[in-house]
């Protein structure tokens, strides 16, 4: 939070707003004239409170997009059983999960209905695995989302202020290819050293891979799990992604989110999720000039918040 804060501060001397950090930095109140604003972590005001919950809610939004007609990832949610039903305790308690596991070829994607940064988020192959993963996210989860496993070329998140993308990049996954030299943990390193510098402590990294052997360090396209931006080139491709995130934010009315879109090996373009909290850390750890983009972006949300009515 501090590189955020850093940069909100920055701002506020420019616009001659005054910043105060609450609820242990949690919290910042914007104030300007007779005008308070409010940021709370990574999410700006802006959207509507309840607009922010849906959003945040995967199943939910799932459903917005899919009655508003949009292409997005299949969803489906399922509750914690009751401590209270002595069904709960038996070792079919999650018969219809089961079910759904097995009606798509015993490869799902589990995860926290409310999860965000690619955390509590699991690929399940095994009955065996699917059974302590559920077993793991309800101790903590009211709710969870379930989806069939897309086998995806790449990720793309998408940044909407106003109505317009102010930022469009794809998302890489650490998947390194042997040189008969190097060891895995050199690959990675050399890959994305901002975020493998401090890590890949254990001796299974010091194997080096075969010439054209290739490890995939995560299945996911978090950029907090290893993952790197980079620009996309392709003109094509990035109207339709343009054309597609503009169709969700004149649906919906976004203020200020993300957008995460995948392109699948089928070349299809699926809505992931949206997230009411637009979080640039790691996009500016990596790329050179991440932080004066970040700035820019957080500048145009805060003028913006003061410049509609409260």
């Amino acid at each position: 939070m501090k590189e955020i804060h850093s940069i909100i501060k920055e701002v506020c001397e420019e616009l001659g707003i005054k910043m105060s950090l609450l609820s242990k930095d949690w919290i910042v109140m914007l104030e300007k004239g007779d005008k308070t604003r409010f940021i709370a972590g990574y999410k700006f005001d802006g959207n509507s409170h309840a607009l922010g919950e849906v959003m945040d809610d995967k199943y939910a939004m799932y459903e917005v997009l899919s009655k508003k007609g949009i292409p997005v990832i299949e969803h489906t949610i399922a509750f914690r059983p009751s401590n209270h039903n002595e069904y709960a305790k038996t070792a079919n308690r999650y018969e219809n999960i089961l079910e759904y596991f097995q009606n798509h070829k015993e490869d799902i994607v589990v995860k926290a209905n409310n999860s965000t940064c690619g955390n509590e988020v699991f690929h399940i192959t095994t009955k065996e695995d699917l059974r302590k993963i559920l077993d793991q996210l309800f101790v903590e989860n009211f709710s969870i989302s379930l989806c069939p496993f897309y086998s995806i070329q790449t990720e793309y998140r998408l940044i909407y202020l106003g109505n317009e993308c102010v930022l469009l990049y794809g998302k890489k996954r650490p998947v390194v290819i042997g040189n008969g030299k190097n060891t895995i943990r050199e690959l990675l390193r050399q890959f994305n050293p901002t975020f493998f510098q401090n890590k890949l402590e254990e001796e299974f990294y010091n194997r080096i891979l075969t010439v054209g052997e290739k490890y995939e360090y995560t299945w996911q396209f978090n950029l907090s799990k290893g993952s790197i931006p980079f620009e996309e080139k392709n003109t094509a491709l990035k109207e339709r992604l343009l054309h597609l995130g503009n169709i969700i934010s004149r649906e919906i009315g976004l203020k200020f989110c993300s957008v995460d879109i995948i392109l699948t090996d089928q070349d299809e373009l699926l809505v992931m999720e949206l997230n009411s909290g637009v979080m640039m850390s790691n996009y500016m750890k990596i790329m050179p000039n991440g932080r004066e983009i970040a700035h820019t972006i957080y500048k145009r949300a805060i003028e913006e918040m003061f410049q509609e009515e409260a």
